[in-house]
């Protein structure tokens, strides 16, 4: 398309006008989209760039601000040792499940709550610590040696082969009323040895929870007793351990007696729970009382060999 130049012009000329074709339109479009996506591949890569950086550094954050933590604790407590990660690696076999006899189920402020409160109590029948570790993202503590194990290892489904029911029309043996039917004879050596073991571990996890009711300063609620968590030593000494989800009571009246409650979320295993916790949230020493029956009654047959 072209125009003659205006009168207004002294020198004659020609305009032309050339329109684009629409190839040319399409040139731009197809320009003006690999403009934007490289746009919006560099806005991609630099918000997940960014992303990544936070979470290294917020997971790096965390790391240090629990050893932090643990560094103070540790500041406050004598005799509490921290392990380096290669000598617990070393220990069990490289954190092996197959060294594993048993995990916690609680977090890091319970880990932390742990090691202060352990530091705290010394009782014959409360485990003690002697150290931890808290690195490579694996939380341990170390307790003394149990060579028996945990109190649940040694629970039994099954009566002992020695232990004979009769009728209760037999009289010509001494023996001990169970019900209106049935009697137990306690005559048997091994099934009398089970008996004055299983007493001697109730009575040693009863005198544990005492120390931490009325003796320990400030007075501590366990909130978690079970049978996993009532460790024996060679001569089957019950020790009380895993103080995790533990809380501090109030503290003691002029009596000596513990008063009120503590108001908590409930934490602990079902089954062991005492009710009246669940229900209000009220915790009370007579709620690990209630914990610690619940195992007596409910577990009444531990394998022991005497």
């Amino acid at each position: 398309m072209s125009y003659t130049c205006p009168q207004s012009y002294i020198q004659p000329c020609l305009i032309v006008v050339i329109s684009p074709s629409p190839s040319s339109w399409i040139s731009k479009g197809a320009l003006a989209g690999i403009v934007l996506g490289a746009i919006a591949c560099a806005v991609t890569l630099s918000a997940t760039g960014s992303i990544l950086i936070l979470r290294t550094r917020l997971r790096d954050y965390g790391a240090l601000s629990r050893q932090r933590n643990a560094s103070r604790i540790l500041v406050k407590i004598d005799g509490v040792r921290s392990f380096d990660y290669n000598q617990m690696a070393l220990a069990s076999n490289n954190v092996s499940e197959s060294a594993q006899i048993g995990q916690g189920g609680y977090g890091e402020r319970e880990f932390l709550t742990e090691i202060e409160l352990l530091s705290r109590l010394h009782h014959r029948n409360l485990v003690s610590l002697i150290g931890y570790c808290d690195q490579e993202g694996e939380q341990m503590l170390v307790y003394e040696y149990m060579s028996n194990g945990a109190l649940r290892n040694h629970l039994s489904v099954q009566r002992d082969l020695d232990i004979f029911i009769f009728n209760k029309k037999e009289k010509k043996r001494s023996a001990l009323t169970v019900s209106n039917n049935i009697t137990l004879l306690l005559f048997n050596h091994k099934f009398s040895c089970m008996i004055s073991m299983r007493l001697k571990i109730a009575l040693g996890s009863a005198k544990g929870l005492l120390y931490q009711h009325i003796e320990a300063n400030p007075p501590i609620f366990h909130r978690d007793v079970k049978a996993s968590n009532i460790l024996l030593d060679s001569r089957y000494t019950a020790k009380v351990a895993d103080f995790g989800p533990s809380r501090l009571a109030p503290v003691l009246d002029i009596e000596g007696n513990v008063p009120g409650h503590v108001s908590t979320v409930v934490k602990g295993t079902p089954g062991y729970l005492d009710p009246e916790y669940f229900l209000t949230y009220k915790l009370t020493d007579k709620s690990d009382v209630y914990s610690l029956g619940e195992n007596i009654i409910r577990h009444a047959w531990f394998d022991f060999s005497c």
